[in-house]
């Protein structure tokens, strides 16, 4: 912790025995899980993505034991105090910065065939990774403790500032998601992780073999993070970014043993709720933290949130810019709309193109998106709270949260759900109690 959140040695040795011990079954857990998988028959997307599948037990005991082994020697006398936390975190997020722009000029000078610049940059960006890389296992540790300490204020923890389950990140290179949708509706059918190292021609290789072989429509994309334990975050976005990320995957921890997380694969309407409780309450948490570990929040000019038609309603800081121009929001919540209606309408071939008309207005203005299909919306309409989504959850989720005093006592009432009708219940309940 980095403030108010000393253990003592007893403590610590207990603490760490509890998770060492949860760790060792839930790796047993993952281990069945994986060999159960191995011998059942694989779906469209698995055989189609074969080459590439991602092996999540192999990277939980290749991460769990290299992190609690640098986290037990972290609390050893001799560590780093909250000073030098807060000066490692806020170098190892400049470097990042400084790595993006590197890249830019680096592709830059290889295409304009600048031989010494080009090598003069690389050097540079090697450099600058290699520092980032001998902070990182530091960083991690600032953010999981900045996490916690908003988690104790937000009376999450279980026994006065013991945070079940603990927070635990690894900043890397998470998978990426294959996920397949029916053609002539927007429904998520499979999800298949597949290895970080993917390229641009092997995500395209595997859609197009789903389409012509499977009639599925289907996309291989990057993801915000993934809910392993440790979480895998990406390293390459800015620290608010990450702290949200964080936090997000930490509430799929927290819900896993609650209603709400256990109950979250019931039907599609679970999974947005659990989806979209965590994007809410995860960037509420994440900001928390990071202006905990030294951040300034960019000023806000209006809250966004979504009505039951799922119009936003407030404006984002980009969209005020944008309000006489080309809005994101709006443009992609058109989109989704229009398609759902041609669909509906049996015309999937118009659809289609359509969606392929919108990707290219998306670009010429400034969004570099692969590829929108149903596959695209059956993911990202998942959460509900994002203009890819028709779902009435995300205003649903706002107005819950409207109507409790905090963040912690929001996730410690909706974690209690286990059906989405019991959720609708609970929120008219709260409703009816208003004045």
């Amino acid at each position: 912790m980095l403030e108010g959140a000393c253990l003592t040695d007893i403590n610590m040795k207990h603490l760490f025995l509890r998770i060492w011990r949860w760790a060792v079954w839930a790796a047993i857990g993952l281990l069945l899980l994986s060999l159960d998988n191995s011998v059942r028959h694989l779906n469209p997307a698995q055989l189609a993505a074969s080459p590439y599948l991602y092996n999540i037990v192999e990277w939980e005991f290749g991460n769990f034991l290299s992190k609690w082994t640098h986290r037990l020697a972290d609390v050893l006398p001799g560590g780093p105090d909250r000073e030098m936390r807060l000066a490692q975190i806020q170098e190892y997020f400049q470097l990042g910065e400084e790595a993006r722009g590197l890249s830019r000029d680096l592709a830059d000078a290889a295409a304009a065939e600048e031989v010494q610049r080009r090598d003069d940059l690389q050097a540079r960006l090697s450099d600058v990774r290699s520092q980032r890389e001998s902070l990182r296992a530091d960083v991690e540790e600032t953010i999981e403790g900045g996490i916690s300490s908003v988690l104790v204020d937000e009376d999450l923890s279980t026994l006065r500032e013991f945070i079940f389950p603990p927070v635990d990140i690894r900043l890397g290179n998470p998978p990426k998601l294959l996920i397949t949708s029916p053609r002539d509706r927007i429904e998520r059918t499979h999800d298949v992780l597949l290895r970080s190292d993917v390229t641009v021609r092997q995500r395209e290789d595997v859609e197009s073999r789903l389409l012509a072989e499977s009639d599925l429509a289907a996309l291989v994309e990057d993801i915000g993070g993934l809910a392993t334990y440790p979480a895998s975050i990406p390293t390459n976005q800015t620290m608010q970014w990450t702290l949200q990320a964080a936090a997000h995957e930490w509430l799929h921890h927290y819900l896993f043993f609650r209603p709400l997380g256990q109950n979250m694969f019931k039907n599609d309407d679970m999974i947005s709720l659990n989806e979209t409780v965590a994007s809410i309450a995860g960037d509420e948490l994440g900001d928390r933290a990071f202006v905990l570990l030294g951040g300034e929040l960019p000023a806000k000019t209006g809250a966004a949130s979504q009505d039951a038609s799922g119009e936003i309603n407030g404006q984002s800081a980009e969209d005020e810019e944008a309000e006489q121009g080309f809005s994101f929001n709006r443009e992609m919540r058109e989109t989704r709309l229009r398609v759902d209606e041609l669909l509906a309408d049996g015309e999937v071939e118009q659809a289609e193109r359509y969606m392929e008309e919108r990707r290219q207005l998306f670009v010429e203005n400034g969004y570099a998106i692969r590829k929108i299909n149903q596959a695209y919306f059956a993911f990202y309409g998942t959460y509900a709270d994002t203009a890819a989504s028709v779902s009435p959850i995300g205003d649903q989720l706002h107005r819950f949260r409207s109507h409790m005093p905090d963040v912690g006592t929001f996730l410690r009432t909706v974690s209690g759900v286990s059906s989405y009708q019991g959720f609708l219940d609970m929120l008219e309940m709260l409703e009816n109690d208003q004045p």
